[in-house]
């Protein structure tokens, strides 16, 4: 046999030998007579067997059919094959499983390597997605049919509804089969078949029988790309066989066929290569290996080839693309690269409806990238997918028809339908029934009720499924149960799902499942309140801080001395002895504060001082009355603990709900256990808390937050939450390790959330109570003024008084010069004493009074002005008694 592009003086001589399992003595009689390559065996039966020969006789052995995963291991050096691991179907099949989201599945497998190895594969794959195998069926393969009914029979009773085959292809089709007489080929069932059973439903789409029990059911299988040398080989099958009046494009003939094609050129090419290298073919006798009876064995008497390592090395370095697609081998001797596509059996033929490549683990609606050799040293294209590691945000959706004619996606799981109801527990609480109430009735039936049952049996509505359940109450009424030990109870499967105020907590996440959180919940501290008002004689001082406080004192004093230096010197009230001055200057700027001052100003300077600073006073005034108002309002409810920091400190009782997780975690936060005390009712609540820790209650409670608005519901105005909300959780509903009701469940909350029902039953059971809010000490001191909020205030009427202050100063100082020039153009000049004398002579004309003059200017302008409106009168008179307006011109002579 030879090739276009190979040299034309090598030739490969081929040998038929038929691989059973009675004929492996004769296969080393094959190798005994001396072979640089065996392309074979089709079975996985029989590689390892293979293998080990090859090993011993270094000579590689280049499969077509053995998918075995284990025949990858490093103790198979000479182990090389054209057809693709079972590693990568199975991790097609998982992503196929994880693309729509299924949990469980069951498996057939055959009981042999191929089948174990393969199902210990697709395990791994599936946990890998989040799934799982529950149930593994291994079948001889000799097995009849009633050893597969009574297997399927048993597994009708479970809740699985995915079943996969990976079988040899006679014993697939006869689980199929007989599935299909037990009604497990209807609505809601899901079939998936490997390779093996895949090609056969190909090459067997005419058979009515097979069609009959095979509708729906989605096989897996090599993707063969339509390539140029695909269509070389099929033209030169039809002109060698033109008798075999087979499609090979319909049917892709059989592709472990074309593997057996790909198996023999790439032998022929390392070979080829290896004489072209000049490499001599030689063989060694073994080494003498004598067997217990003393004779020898059979496999010592095999001939080694001394160049085999050296063709192993070319058969890894032979790469091309032949008929069944790439071919190019990794370090291990696997094929590096394969393609799956997804097949779905309707009507007479196979239909593909997706596909799945090595390099990537999403499952695409696309072919797979072009098929050169270059693709497999490129970077993985995600573009192709639209779902990745199955945990696609939406699933990639095929157009599959399954059993039962079902276009819709089937769940994967149902009830099973001579199943029992699913017990549910439920705690028998001894308070707080507004959440969960178990009552027994007079003719010995129990009802449950509450705000989480009635959010439990909403979910259930929200179900495409009905699910029976009972409920059984735990506890007895009387204390609240420990709810730790109920889940426990779940756990161990004593019950199939808890139902009640059960909080998500990190321990119980790893026993058991829980739904999407239908009430947000966290630990807070509930803490009395008391009326502080009385207790603080000083609440008078505390709309201020201290620093404004003495601002203010100091802006009265300063105010004052500039209205006595603006009037000292015009004001009679203003003058007098210096402690009389003393008392009048304060008596007159605090009686501003009620606007009652009693001295009259006289001067325009001073009158305008006071004028800024009695708005100044209108403001602190006003804002003393307001915050004084609201700090005495706000001190009425104080808490007395501030918050958990505090209350850890403080050595102080602690109360707690009695069977809840509250204790467990304050004792991880070092707080002694003889500080816990556990209430089990609301009632008990209020008792604890109004004794308080000197009569035997406790100085506050620790609680989950729908607990403690159920209580305040009733008691707000003397109870307060204090400090922040810390260990943010939520309650959910309960169910055993992978169920599947789990997820559902969380749906229907979710869809509740969205409609707004959810929020309409908390609203029913958690009535809303309009209450005054307890402020702690540090809200009230929050209202504290302090000079940030005045300090503009302040400046303004320090300015305009220091201005007032210059200008009459400058005043003073002008008259004093004008005074001194009079008298010395009156009087000889006579030299003075200095300056000295000047300063005091000043300062005496400064505290020199002044008023009388000041009385007789203000008399003189009044008395003028007094003239100037009597002639002004005297002349209107005329004017108007003149009929022509002469008085008019008359006055303005």
């Amino acid at each position: 046999m030879s090739h276009a592009n190979e040299p034309q003086h090598t030739w490969l001589n081929l040998y038929l030998f038929f691989w059973f399992d009675a004929s492996l003595i004769a296969a080393v009689e094959l190798v005994k007579g001396g072979v640089v390559a065996v392309v074979g065996p089709q079975s996985s039966a029989v590689s390892q067997f293979a293998a080990y020969i090859g090993k011993e006789a270094t000579v590689p052995f280049i499969s077509f059919g053995a998918t075995d995963p284990n025949l990858s291991e490093t103790q198979y050096p000479y182990f090389i094959r054209v057809a693709p691991s079972d590693v990568l179907q199975m991790q097609a099949v998982a992503a196929f499983v994880g693309n729509y989201g299924w949990k469980e599945v069951v498996m057939f497998h055959m009981d042999d390597d191929y089948g174990t190895n393969g199902a210990s594969k697709l395990s791994d794959s599936l946990q890998r997605k989040g799934s799982k195998i529950v149930d593994k069926v291994a079948f001889v393969p000799w097995v009849e049919k009633d050893g597969i009914d009574k297997e399927l029979s048993m597994l009708t009773n479970r809740q699985t509804r995915i079943f996969i085959v990976h079988t040899q292809s006679d014993v697939g089709f006869l689980i199929l089969q007989e599935a299909y007489y037990l009604n497990m080929m209807t609505s809601g069932y899901v079939w998936i078949v490997t390779d093996l059973v895949t090609t056969d439903l190909g090459s067997l789409q005419f058979d009515p029988k097979v069609q009959l029990y095979t509708q729906g059911v989605v096989g897996v299988r090599r993707y063969i790309r339509h390539s140029q040398e695909l269509h070389n080989f099929v033209v030169s099958w039809k002109r060698s066989y033109p008798h075999l009046s087979l499609d090979l494009y319909v049917n892709q003939n059989n592709a472990y066929g074309l593997y057996a094609y790909d198996a023999v050129w790439t032998a022929a090419r390392a070979i080829s290569s290896y004489l072209n290298d000049e490499h001599e073919i030689n063989f060694i006798k073994p080494p003498e290996k004598p067997t217990q009876s003393g004779g020898r064995s059979e496999l010592a008497q095999m001939p080694i080839f001394q160049g085999g390592k050296t063709m192993r090395g070319y058969i890894l370095n032979t790469s091309f693309v032949g008929a069944s697609g790439v071919v190019k081998f990794d370090e291990t001797g696997d094929l590096a690269d394969a393609a799956f596509e997804y097949t779905n059996m309707v009507g007479r033929s196979l239909h593909v409806v997706g596909y799945w490549w090595a390099n990537n683990s999403g499952v695409s609606l696309k072919l797979p990238p072009s098929t050169e050799l270059s693709i497999l040293d490129s970077a993985p294209d995600e573009e192709f997918f639209l779902a990745h590691d199955g945990k696609p945000e939406t699933s990639t959706n095929m157009s599959i028809i399954w059993p039962g004619g079902d276009a819709l996606t089937p769940r994967g799981w149902v009830l099973p339908k001579n199943g029992r109801p699913i017990k549910i527990g439920v705690p028998r609480k001894a308070g707080y029934t507004e959440l969960v109430q178990v009552t027994i009735n007079s003719d010995n039936t129990t009802t449950y009720t509450g705000f989480c049952i009635q959010v439990f049996e909403a979910a259930l509505k929200y179900l495409p499924y009905a699910v029976p359940y009972t409920y059984e109450m735990f506890g007895d009424g009387l204390t609240t149960p420990e709810y730790s030990l109920l889940v426990q109870k779940l756990a161990h499967q004593e019950y199939d799902g808890v139902v009640g105020d059960v909080a998500i907590l990190a321990d119980r996440l790893r026993i058991v499942d829980f739904t999407q959180p239908f009430l947000e919940s966290g630990l807070v501290v509930l803490a009395p309140v008391k009326n502080k008002r009385e207790n603080n004689p000083w609440a008078f001082l505390r709309p201020f801080k201290a620093q404004l406080w003495i601002t203010v004192l100091l802006s009265f004093i300063f105010t004052g001395s500039v209205i006595w230096i603006l009037e000292h010197k015009v004001n009679e009230e203003f003058r007098g002895p210096p402690r009389t001055q003393l008392v009048t200057v304060l008596t007159f700027i605090f009686s501003t504060l009620f606007f009652s001052q009693r001295e009259d100003t006289r001067s325009f300077l001073g009158r305008l001082v006071l004028i800024i600073w009695l708005f100044v006073i209108l403001i602190i005034n006003s804002s003393y009355t307001a915050n004084l108002t609201s700090i005495l309002t706000v001190e009425q409810l104080a808490p007395t603990i501030q918050g958990l920091e505090t209350l850890i400190q403080s050595n102080l009782p602690i109360g707690y709900q009695d069977g809840s997780f509250v204790r467990d975690y304050l004792i991880a936060l070092h707080v002694s256990p003889s500080r816990l005390k556990p209430l089990s009712s609301r009632e008990k609540y209020h008792r604890a808390l109004d004794l308080g820790p000197g009569r035997g209650g406790v100085a506050a409670i620790v609680d989950e937050l729908p607990y403690i608005e159920l209580f305040r519901q009733s008691n707000c105005k003397h109870y307060s939450i204090v400090g922040q909300e810390f260990t943010k959780s939520g309650w959910g509903f309960a169910f055993p390790r992978g169920s599947d009701i789990t997820a559902d469940l969380s749906q229907a909350i979710l869809k509740m959330s969205q409609t707004g029902e959810l929020q309409h039953i908390k609203d029913y059971w958690f009535k809303d109570t309009v209450c005054e809010e307890a402020t702690n000490n540090s809200e009230a001191e929050s209202l504290q003024l302090d000079l940030k909020s005045f300090w503009g205030l302040f400046l303004i009427s320090a300015i305009a008084s220091v201005v007032c202050v210059l200008l009459h100063l400058i005043c003073l100082v002008k008259d004093y010069r004008n005074q001194l020039t009079m008298q010395q153009e009156a009087t000889v000049l006579v030299r003075d004493g200095g300056s000295l004398q000047h300063i005091r002579k000043f300062l005496a004309y400064i505290d020199k009074s002044d008023s009388a003059q000041h009385e007789n200017q203000m008399y003189s302008s009044n008395s003028f002005l007094n003239n100037r409106l009597s002639s002004l009168d005297d002349s209107s008179v005329k004017s108007i008694s003149s009929p022509f307006g002469e008085g008019r011109t008359k006055a303005h002579t």
